[in-house]
């Protein structure tokens, strides 16, 4: 998908700039700079901007975990961290079993909401 979307951006391009050049397009040969700027500028709102938001929420995240948080690995499995370092985390995910993961492949920290009984008095 963004490779095809980088395609028609550079293929749009070029035909703005091979307009402006032959003078159909107007706005002279800074036309076509001006609307390479713009759909940059729009890729970047789009495309990466969000993804840089998720990368920072993710990292947040991984930094504020603490002993005894339950967490979902990246691998589907539930557990617990036991202990951690730097960059290896210990996870119980059952009674005696503790597996030692990379911080990196904890995809979530699990919290459980009080559940509403329905009595709103």
């Amino acid at each position: 998908m963004r490779s095809f979307l980088f395609l028609l951006i550079l293929f749009v391009a070029q035909a703005c700039t091979t307009a402006s050049a032959e003078g159909d397009g107007g706005g002279g040969a800074f036309g076509g700079i001006w609307f390479i700027i713009i759909i940059m500028g729009l890729l970047w709102l789009v495309l990466l901007r969000p993804q840089q938001k998720r990368a920072k929420i993710r990292r947040e995240m991984l930094s504020r975990l603490e002993v005894g948080d339950e967490v979902l690995m990246s691998s589907g499995v539930y557990g617990r961290i036991a202990s951690f370092d730097e960059q290896t985390v210990f996870v119980d995910i059952a009674d005696n079993v503790r597996v030692k993961v990379t911080r990196d492949s904890i995809a979530e920290r699990i919290t459980y909401h009080e559940e509403w009984d329905g009595d709103s008095n």
